[in-house]
């Protein structure tokens, strides 16, 4: 099975892929006797995660992505897929950080429960690479 470099991780949907491809693998930040193997596909390319969490969930979440690269897509009319992975990665950080601080700021309650399913949402995603 073919294995993501760092680059090919964060060029996720890069034009001119053949969707036909082995799924490229990228890994959770989780230990290695919780994870299993989940294919999601994004920007018209298969990737097998490999996570601790349901396929459901990790599908969920590959949705959300999906829906949020498909606003991009219709909003700027851009056709770069590494540029609507960005452009949909800086709108969902920004949408993260908002309800944080509103978590933050809603000190208890339901803060507490979207403090805690930010958190969760966070351990699927790959660590940025920089």
């Amino acid at each position: 099975m073919k294995r993501a470099t760092a680059k090919q991780q964060q060029q996720v949907g890069e034009s001119g892929t053949d969707p036909q491809e082995e799924p490229d693998e990228i890994e959770a930040q989780v230990p290695r006797s919780e994870r299993h193997s989940v294919k999601v596909r994004l920007g018209g390319k298969e990737y097998r995660l490999r996570s601790d969490a349901s396929e459901e969930a990790m599908q969920q979440v590959a949705d959300y992505v999906e829906g949020a690269m498909q606003r991009i897509r219709e909003r700027t009319d851009t056709v770069d897929s590494q540029d609507v992975a960005l452009l949909a990665s800086l709108n969902l950080a920004r949408e993260v950080l908002y309800l944080r601080e509103q978590a933050e700021a809603g000190g208890g309650g339901s803060g507490t429960r979207l403090r805690a399913l930010i958190e969760q949402v966070e351990a699927e995603l790959p660590a940025a690479k920089t």
